[in-house]
């Protein structure tokens, strides 16, 4: 800055020497021309635009200035003149050099003003950098060639490569598989060729050439000022883990995940198709709805693990025994179906060619599976539905399917049941009766009618309470209709809290007959978690003898879970409520686990009492089962006695009561008075 005021300082000085004719005091005048020339060195670094031009023209001037001067130094000593004379040359001489002064503070401004520039742009190069290199794609930038002119620092990493490194390479250089890198230059060519955006997939190995990563890429072309295709510009963003998360997540949702096989949900999709394909082209398709018998038994037995085990093996012989168009599924617990397409033009022909498949699947699944070296058998039960031009929906063909199945169970298990137009009247019937059967629990429909006992000596000893339902339109409705639906759709509930009330309220009403009161237990009611509780709950809101009521069960729920039962019967028999084996003799009981049981009272099944005089085995098996009860000291209860003769028998083997239409017939709480009336037993 000292060297720039001093150049100022001497012009200066120099044009007050020239305008005054005299030397400042203390200062020697030098030439012009050296003052500026001299100070050539202060505009080094500046444009060579303005270096060419200013100097130039600078020595020009301090030229002529310098004769002027020497030839008006000459002229005064000969002969003095007026200042007006070179008046104009020297206005003149201060304008070029104001012209100077102000070329020489522009220049310095505009050099000023570049030097900012470059560090803007250099600080924004450095700050685009740091963005490019933050973002999780790969940012890259190709010449014509399809050699790389610039890549951010993820792309870098990925191939384990430096920036400077990847500078002129193609992507085979860099690492990338050769057919993957043909596939990448195909697309490159495109842009550069058409000068359109393009969005595709693409698949690199990393740098450790073992694990394959798919991207998205965007690929561009980057125009030159002729609108010439010069390079082009890609973003690809590592897709991996958003397409393995989306394949795990169609696999959940369209897949079973233990079988692997298509889900319910997949299944319809399916359907939908072979029911449009059976419109348009007039073919016959079916469902298999298929379901393994006794499956709990496994799990129960074996486990959970064992029983797994065993979907999947099932789930593997069906796959393998099915055409590839065909669809096996597992729309849940032990329930699979088959989609069968394309069976024939004729629901006839359609029909045989299902049930031989049918028949053939289940011959298959009879054989035995082996589990860690274990051989398991199985069977199945399965019902067949036709897809067909006039199907209405999906849902009516998998629902006729499932109503078929049930229909082969109900037919004795192991079996093929075809669906006809009947089953789904029966359906709608049961339909109607669960909806009727809820409507009618607690109301007047239903009744407890009254059935008494009598020991050898003919005297009321008990009574067992037989539900009846008087529907308003159906008129009486039998208990073996009834009690099934209600034990499939947890009805049971309500009706046994029901069933156990009125036997209270009996018990309570009759305070000084000694008379015990039986009510019947369904297995579902039985193994209800709360059972218990709900039976203390319900006698001690009545405040009811538990002594004298008798719960009746069936021989298979008392098998099962064997722990289980004796403990909940335990608790019971502390109340003081009693246990009795309605229908003895019909099941498979085991004599050791009978004795362990805290039972009080066999009831003989009305079959074998009805069978006594006729067939010598009912006779054989009565008189074992009065014999084992005597030893056991159980009461024992002969049901279905209809005449005098099985009277004497049973009374003749010291059977402990006699129940049936001998002696009196259910009755309703009415006629149950009447009865007790009539005989003096108030």
């Amino acid at each position: 800055m000292s060297a720039w005021t001093h150049t100022l300082s001497s012009i200066l000085l120099g044009c007050a020497t020239l305008l005054s004719g005299t030397p400042v005091a203390g200062k020697t005048a030098e030439p012009l021309t050296n003052i500026i020339c001299d100070k050539q060195i202060c505009m080094d670094g500046l444009t060579a635009g303005y270096i060419d031009i200013v100097p130039g023209l600078v020595q020009r001037v301090a030229q002529r200035a310098d004769l002027n001067l020497r030839s008006d130094e000459a002229d005064v000593a000969a002969a003095p003149t007026t200042s007006n004379h070179n008046g104009w040359f020297w206005g003149g001489l201060i304008l070029l050099v104001s012209m100077l002064v102000t070329s020489l503070i522009f220049v310095c401004r505009l050099r000023a003003k570049v030097t900012h520039q470059r560090r803007r742009l250099v600080a924004s190069e450095k700050r685009l950098n740091i963005i490019l290199d933050s973002v999780d794609a790969h940012i890259y930038i190709k010449s014509r060639d399809l050699r790389y002119l610039y890549a951010n620092k993820k792309m870098c990493e990925f191939f384990n490569i430096s920036p400077k490194e990847i500078i002129g390479k193609n992507d085979v250089d860099i690492g990338v598989h050769s057919s993957t890198a043909a596939e990448i230059q195909h697309n490159d060519r495109q842009v550069i060729a058409r000068g359109e955006r393009i969005a595709v997939e693409e698949h690199y190995y990393g740098a450790d050439n073992k694990n394959k990563s798919t991207f998205f890429s965007i690929k561009l072309p980057l125009h030159s000022e002729g609108e010439q295709e010069e390079a082009l510009c890609g973003i690809s963003t590592d897709i991996t883990a958003y397409k393995a998360t989306r394949e795990a997540n169609h696999q959940l949702a369209f897949f079973d995940p233990l079988t692997e096989l298509p889900n319910r949900r997949l299944l319809l999709s399916r359907l939908s198709s072979v029911l449009h394909t059976a419109r348009q082209y007039q073919v016959i398709g079916a469902v298999l709805f298929i379901d393994l018998d006794n499956f709990k038994h496994v799990n129960d037995a074996r486990g959970h693990a064992v029983g797994d085990a065993l979907l999947k093996r099932v789930a593997l012989r069906l796959t393998r025994m099915m055409r590839e168009h065909d669809t096996v599924a597992r729309i849940g617990g032990d329930e699979f179906v088959i989609l069968l397409t394309r069976l024939g033009e004729s629901l006839e022909e359609g029909s045989r060619a299902a049930l031989v498949i049918s028949e053939r699947v289940r011959l298959a699944l009879e054989q035995s599976f082996f589990i860690e070296s274990q051989a398991y058998l199985t069977s199945v039960s399965i019902g067949v539905s036709f897809v067909t031009a006039d199907t209405r929906s999906v849902e009516d063909v998998l629902r006729e399917a499932d109503t078929a199945m049930y229909r082969s169970k109900e037919a004795g298990r192991n079996r093929v049941a075809l669906y006809h137009e009947s089953m789904k009247a029966e359906v709608e019937e049961r339909l109607s009766l669960e909806r009727d059967l809820a409507y009618a629990i607690g109301s007047e429909q239903l009744e407890m009618y009254i059935q008494p006992q009598h020991s050898r000596q003919r005297d009321i000893i008990g009574v067992e309470l037989l539900i009846r339902w008087h529907h308003p339109e159906r008129g009486l409705i039998s208990p073996e209709r009834f009690i099934p639906i209600a034990e499939e759709t947890q009805l049971i509930s309500r009706l046994g809290d029901w069933a156990l009330a009125e036997a209270c309220k009996l018990l309570l009403r009759y305070p000084h007959n000694r008379f015990t009161v039986s009510i019947n237990i369904s297995p579902s009611q039985f193994k209800q978690y709360d059972f218990l509780q709900r039976v203390k709950k319900i006698i001690a809101d009545f405040n009811a003898p538990a002594h004298r009521l008798i719960l009746e069960v069936t021989e298979g729920m008392l098998m099962d879970d064997q722990h289980h039962t004796i403990s909940l019967m335990d608790d019971l028999v502390k109340l003081g409520v009693r246990f009795a084996i309605d229908d003895f003799g019909t099941g498979y009981s085991n004599l050791a686990a009978l004795k362990r049981l805290p039972l009080y009272e066999l009831k003989i099944d009305r079959s074998l009492v009805q069978d006594i005089h006729t067939d010598s085995d009912s006779a054989t098996i009565v008189r074992a089962v009065l014999a084992m009860g005597q030893q056991l000291r159980l009461h024992v209860v002969a049901e279905g006695v209809e005449t005098n003769d099985q009277a004497v028998f049973l009374d003749h083997h010291r059977c402990s009561a006699l129940q049936g239409h001998l002696f009196a017939r259910a009755m309703t709480p009415g006629d149950w008075q009447d009865y007790l009336t009539t005989h003096n037993l108030l």
